[in-house]
Formats: structure tokens, C-alpha cells, sequence
């Protein structure tokens, strides 16, 4: 006997559509028409004799039908999700997890934490790359990367890591003639040394620190955070830096951070996988682990406390 069940296209379009409160966005979200999504729900509605939205002002919203249908039906679309790309994935749980990260926030931070992620799941290797910005997940078969930014890409489910501070660093040969402890506006009388994937560093952290009067946008720039820490450290100039990034070489004495205490960054750290496969076992392991961390003993940073 054939079963009395809505087409997946339509449950797909009505759930999204449930998601966003509006037929364009959920459109967009399945790569389909806003007239072939409000199609669809007619049909449903149609199909189950019951209307399942009322319109609010610009928004869609659940009528009771709507919202007891959604909670009853969301489950057996996960499962059958979810046993769709076990498959996909080879049979299990099992395989192989690439993981991308920004050089420097990647050996320093995450990569310290990997092994208890493979004593509690042995089954998922781990593959581990280098990458700054948004890699091409599909091309690079990517599987999660870390991002720096606000959290806002609309295709990616986002799990945020931790936020960054910055602070100014530099030789303790650059200072030796000064003949007092610097301060903050003591930074005029040195070259900044600035990094590519932190283009507006030195201007937010004067603008914060109220040193407005200083020139934040021209001087020497460096590809990675490990450059501009090696160039601040042989005395060219000043480099603001993560914490994060630099505490070995504060420990040592190599470099020093004369210019005052780190200022935290608007941005922070996500680790992201795309949205349409953020579901396949091995990703949804990862994010749950890190879900579980305390983040901030895990993934703390020192001094009281798009990355290279």
C-alpha cells in the first residue's frame, strides 16, 4: 500500500519557509524560485486541507496546524537526513575529517586540543590544512574551517571559538635608548607594523586607546602574523599582534609589550561547515566536542587575558 506522504520537496520548502518567516529567504536557502516555494506550500496546504501559515505584516507566520505539523514532521526529516549522509559518508560514522585553519591560531591554538578529539572519537581521522578567509569547501573538500569575523555567512553554519585580543610588541632594543618606561603615545616615535588580514588594526586600537593623533594606516605590511612578530622582534618597528600568537616569545624575552595592556578585538574565531552538510556524522562530532569544551580554559589566551 502507498504511503500517504507530502512530497520532500514540498516538506523541504514549508520547513525552510517555517525557518525564515518569508518564502524569499527560504527560497534562496533551497536555490529555488519564491514563486515555486509558495507553490509548493499551496500544494501542501492543499494536500493536507488545512492552512499551515497566516501572514503578519512582511512575515509568514506558523498558524497551530502549522506549528504542531513542523514539530511532528522535523524528527523523521532529521533521520532520514541524517541516514542519507551516513551513506553518502561510507556506510558508518566513520572517515576522514579535513580540517582548515589560519597557520598561526591553528598550531598554537587548535591543534594542542586535537588528541583528546581523537580519544573520544578513534573512528575520525583528521586531515589538518592551512587556510586564511573562506576556503572553497567543495573544490578543497573541506569539511569545517576556522574564520575570523562577526559570524554572519549565510551559507555556513557557525560555532563560535573565542574572541582575539591585540597588543603592540616589539624588540627591547627598539626602547633601549629611550630612557624611561614608553608609554602608549610613544608609539609616534616608531615605525607600526601592520598585517594584511588585520587591515584596520592600528587604526581601532589608537581610536580605543584615544590616541587619535597618531597615523594608524601607513607603514611596512606583512603577509602573516609570524612575519610581523620576526620583524618586530630584529627592531623594525612596532607590530600589534594576538596574544595568542606571541607568548612564547613574550616568556623568553625576545620581544616585549611596553605600549600598554591588549585590547579585545569586535571580531571573534568560528569554526564553520557548510549549512547543506553541517548534519554528516563526522562534522556534527566535532562541533559537538567543541560545543562541550570550556572554551575560555581550553582556549584561553595570555596576558590576562582574518587571522594568519
Amino acid at each position: 500500500m502507498a504511503r500517504r506522504i507530502p512530497s520532500l520537496k514540498a516538506l523541504s520548502c514549508f520547513e525552510q519557509t517555517a525557518r525564515f518567516g518569508n518564502a524569499s529567504r527560504a527560497a534562496e536557502e533551497l536555490y529555488l524560485t519564491q514563486s515555486a516555494v509558495s507553490r509548493q506550500i499551496q500544494g501542501l496546504e492543499t494536500w493536507l486541507d488545512c492552512k499551515l501559515f497566516a501572514r503578519e505584516k512582511q512575515r509568514l507566520v506558523l498558524t497551530p496546524e502549522g506549528e504542531s505539523y513542523l514539530q511532528s514532521i522535523r524528527p523523521a526529516l532529521d533521520q532520514l537526513e541524517s541516514a542519507t549522509l551516513t551513506l553518502l559518508s561510507g556506510g558508518s560514522e566513520s572517515g576522514v575529517l579535513t580540517l582548515a585553519a589560519p597557520p598561526t591560531f591553528g598550531s598554537r591554538c587548535l591543534i594542542p586540543l586535537l588528541p583528546e578529539f581523537r580519544s573520544k572519537h578513534p573512528e575520525i581521522a583528521i586531515n589538518f590544512i592551512s587556510r586564511i578567509g573562506i576556503p572553497d569547501f567543495d573544490r578543497e573538500q573541506i569539511d569545517i574551517a576556522v574564520l575570523f569575523g562577526e559570524g554572519q555567512w549565510s551559507e555556513l553554519d557557525a560555532h563560535i571559538l573565542h574572541g582575539e585580543e591585540m597588543v603592540p610588541i616589539c624588540s627591547p632594543q627598539l626602547i633601549a635608548n629611550l630612557g624611561r618606561t614608553p608609554r602608549a603615545k610613544d608609539l609616534r616615535n616608531f615605525p607600526l607594523l601592520h598585517i594584511a588580514t588585520r587591515p584596520r588594526g592600528w587604526a581601532d586600537w589608537l581610536s580605543a586607546s584615544g590616541l587619535r593623533d597618531i597615523d594608524g594606516e601607513n607603514g611596512p605590511k606583512f603577509e602573516h602574523f609570524t612575519m610581523a612578530m620576526q620583524a618586530a622582534a630584529a627592531g623594525l618597528g612596532v607590530a600589534l599582534l594576538p596574544t595568542f600568537a606571541i607568548e612564547d616569545e613574550l616568556e623568553t624575552g625576545r620581544i616585549i609589550a611596553p605600549f600598554g595592556q591588549p585590547k579585545a578585538s569586535p571580531f571573534h574565531y568560528y569554526a564553520c561547515a557548510p549549512r547543506n552538510r553541517a548534519r554528516l556524522p563526522k562534522i556534527r562530532a566535532f562541533m559537538s566536542w567543541l560545543d562541550q569544551l570550556d572554551t575560555v580554559a581550553h582556549l584561553s589566551m595570555p596576558s590576562g587575558t582574518q587571522t594568519d
